[in-house]
C-alpha cells in the first residue's frame, strides 16, 4: 500500500470517529444513554484503527485492538493508562448495553464519560498527527 492510500485510509478512519463522537453528543442530549456510549465507543475504535494503520499494527478484534493498543501505545507511556483504560471500558459497557437486555446504562455513568471521551479523541488525534 502507497504512503498516500495509508494516509488515505488513516483520514477516513478519523473523519468517522469525528462524525460518531457528534453522534454520541447528539445522543446524550437526548438522553438515550446507550446509545450515546455506542458512539462514543465506535468514535475511539476508529480513531485507534487510524492510528494502528498510521503505525503498520493490526488488531483483528474488538478485543485485539484494545490489547495491541495497551502493548504499543500504553505500556510505552505514548498515551496515559487512563486513556487505555477508557477504551476498555466504553468496550465493555457498550458490549452489556447492546447485548444485556437487563441492562441501561445510567445518566451519570454515560454523562462522566463524555469529556473523557473528547480528550481522548483531541490526545489520539494529536498523535497521529506527529
Amino acid at each position: 500500500m502507497t504512503p498516500e492510500n495509508i494516509q488515505l485510509i488513516v483520514n477516513q478512519q478519523i473523519e468517522k470517529s469525528l462524525h460518531f463522537i457528534n453522534q454520541g453528543d447528539e445522543m446524550m442530549q437526548l438522553s438515550h444513554f446507550d446509545l450515546a456510549v455506542n458512539r462514543y465507543y465506535y468514535a475511539c475504535f476508529h480513531l485507534v484503527q487510524a492510528l494502528f494503520i498510521k503505525n503498520g499494527i493490526n488488531g483483528h478484534t474488538h478485543s485485539g485492538v484494545i490489547t495491541q493498543f495497551s502493548k504499543n501505545f500504553v505500556k510505552n507511556g505514548i498515551v496515559t493508562i487512563e486513556d487505555g483504560s477508557l477504551l476498555a471500558r466504553l468496550f465493555q459497557l457498550r458490549q452489556k448495553a447492546d447485548y444485556n437486555c437487563a441492562y441501561n446504562i445510567s445518566d451519570e455513568e454515560a454523562k462522566s464519560l463524555a469529556t473523557p471521551v473528547h480528550n481522548f479523541i483531541n490526545s489520539i488525534i494529536k498523535i497521529i498527527n506527529n
